[in-house]
């Protein structure tokens, strides 16, 4: 076929294929229209929709696979535990009995948190969940212990007290602790002495105290807190609003933490007892402890025995004392304070009116600094002292009058002193004093003659007494001797020993009475006189720090 027929065919074609169009017949030249092709559907293009569809279940399984993968949370992503979702642990149609119900108590977390950490549950721990109190000292938790208790008391609604001494928890243990304390709002008292906090546990409990709101009382005694640890507890001691008792004994703050401290303690408004003895506070850092009390009006209670304030501390005490209003029981025993530094802290005792205990016990007060305290109280009317501790520090007779004649005068006020054992100041009775000077104060207040007694004594004129007769007599004259006391009578009259005393032994005895007596006048005048030079040289006391 040549070429000019071929094209003679297309173009036939194309004409009849317009005119057929504009008859209305379709053309031949366009395929039939779905529609058209009714079921008459060709089996490979239906195979294909069945493929279509098996790969969009395909592709939803793969979804839904996808989905449940990305709820599994790998382990390396936690610390402590994994949870691990599977089918079984959520089934479609498991019904409310088939359920494990729920443990309030907190007991099964509590196992849960023991095999995560790998400790041994404690029974006890278990037990008294539900209390008020949870007493747990001397357990020996270590660090993981404390971590699973911790883990299970931040919900808990019970207990209120909860007690952790030395139970080596250290510095972990302490931070889980702390954590739990952040949620927690019903524990309103925590004992955390001897675990060894150190300086991480002191920066944990400064940041729990600046949330916490219910806990009111702290014991972090002898956890070797350092003058590096002062710091955070001196931001814990300004933040805190709620804590009322801290105790930070036994620890080894030193004069630059006592500067740290101080400060804070100025400034804190909710602390009414604080405890820092056994620590080693001295010099400025003493000072500045001393120099709070001058503007904190809170403190009711402060223990700061076993330091080293020394004279120059108890100055400041006493400087700060004329100023303070709330304070009520001080502690200043076994801290070097001698004479001088006795008499400073007088000044303040003459012009405070709240302090009801004061301890100085164990310090080298010597009489001088005793007799200048007991006579700022005796003449501060409005001074309000219950109780005046000098522990094992010896009295001298001077000093026991003193405090009689303050007894009589003030109802109820005790002293304790090392001379007597630390018995109270009001008991010193008659029975006390010299038998011989009872009796001869006797003879004077009945005007009578010594060879007068002695005879109303010695009924068969022989002019000697035997013990017996003695008794007899000082009975009938109504002077109160013991029986002790007449036989310490005897013995010290009884100048040869033959049992008896005669006539010469009474009045040799009745001699060395105003011997003495003649004596301690002498040495009033002096004291006296010395007490007015002193009083002159104190005039310049120490000057509390510029503000």
């Amino acid at each position: 076929m040549s070429e000019s027929s071929g094209n003679t065919s297309l173009s036939s074609i194309s004409k009849t294929a317009a005119e057929s169009e504009k008859q209305g017949i379709p053309s031949i030249l366009e395929p039939p229209s779905v529609a058209e092709q009714g079921t008459d559907v060709s089996p490979d293009s239906r195979l294909s929709e069945e493929e279509e569809d098996e790969e969009e279940e395909e592709e939803e399984q793969e979804k839904g696979k996808e989905k449940k993968q990305a709820a599994v949370v790998k382990k390396d992503e936690y610390e402590d535990f994994v949870y691990m979702i599977s089918d079984e642990e959520f089934p479609e149609n498991e019904s409310e009995e088939d359920r494990e119900p729920y443990d309030a108590t907190g007991r099964t977390d509590y196992l849960a948190a023991c095999s995560r950490f790998h400790v041994t549950p404690a029974d006890y721990f278990m037990r008294n969940l539900m209390e008020e109190e949870i007493l747990m000292g001397y357990y020996g938790f270590g660090p993981q212990g404390g971590r699973a208790i911790s883990s299970v008391l931040g919900s808990n609604t019970t207990v209120t007290k909860l007690d952790l001494k030395y139970n080596s928890l250290e510095e972990d243990g302490t931070m889980a602790v702390c954590s739990m304390m952040e949620e927690n709002c019903y524990i309103t008292s925590l004992n955390m002495s001897h675990n060894g906090m150190k300086y991480t546990g002191s920066m944990a409990m400064e940041k729990m105290l600046q949330g916490n709101t219910t806990l009111t009382d702290l014991n972090c005694s002898g956890n070797q807190f350092n003058d590096h640890c002062a710091k955070p507890w001196a931001g814990a001691i300004r933040a805190s609003l709620h804590l009322r008792k801290l105790d930070l004994s036994a620890n080894e703050f030193g004069e630059d933490g006592g500067m740290e401290l101080g400060p804070a303690i100025a400034e804190n408004e909710s602390l009414t007892e604080l405890s820092l003895r056994w620590n080693h506070l001295r010099l400025d850092g003493a000072l500045a402890i001393a120099w709070s009390l001058k503007t904190n009006q809170m403190l009711k209670k402060l223990d700061l025995a076993w330091n080293g304030f020394a004279n120059a501390g108890a100055g400041a005490v006493g400087e700060s004392l004329k100023f303070n209003g709330t304070l009520q029981e001080l502690d200043l025993s076994h801290n070097r304070i001698g004479e001088e530094g006795a008499k400073l802290l007088a000044k303040g005792l003459a012009e405070n009116e709240t302090l009801k205990v004061l301890r100085l016990g164990d310090n080298p007060l010597t009489v001088a600094g005793m007799t200048a305290i007991l006579l700022a109280i005796k003449q501060n009317p409005n001074n309000v002292l219950e109780e005046l501790h000098f522990d094992n520090i010896t009295l001298t007779l001077e000093l026991m009058e003193l405090l009689e004649e303050m007894c009589k005068n003030r109802p109820g006020f005790k002293v304790a002193h090392g001379g007597l054992g630390g018995v109270e100041a009001r008991a010193q009775s008659e029975k006390q004093k010299d038998p011989m000077v009872l009796v001869k104060q006797y003879i004077d207040r009945a005007n009578l003659r010594l060879v007068d007694f002695f005879n109303s004594i010695d009924k068969d004129k022989s002019m000697t007494v035997t013990a017996e007769e003695l008794e007899v007599g000082l009975a009938r004259a109504k002077v109160a001797l013991t029986r002790d006391q007449i036989k310490d009578l005897v013995v010290r009259l009884d100048r040869d020993g033959d049992g008896e005393i005669d006539y010469g032994e009474f009045v040799y005895g009745a001699q060395q009475v105003n011997l003495a007596e003649r004596q301690q006048k002498k040495k009033n005048l002096e004291a006296q006189k010395k007490r007015q030079e002193d009083e002159a040289r104190m005039s310049q006391i120490i000057k509390p720090p510029e503000s």
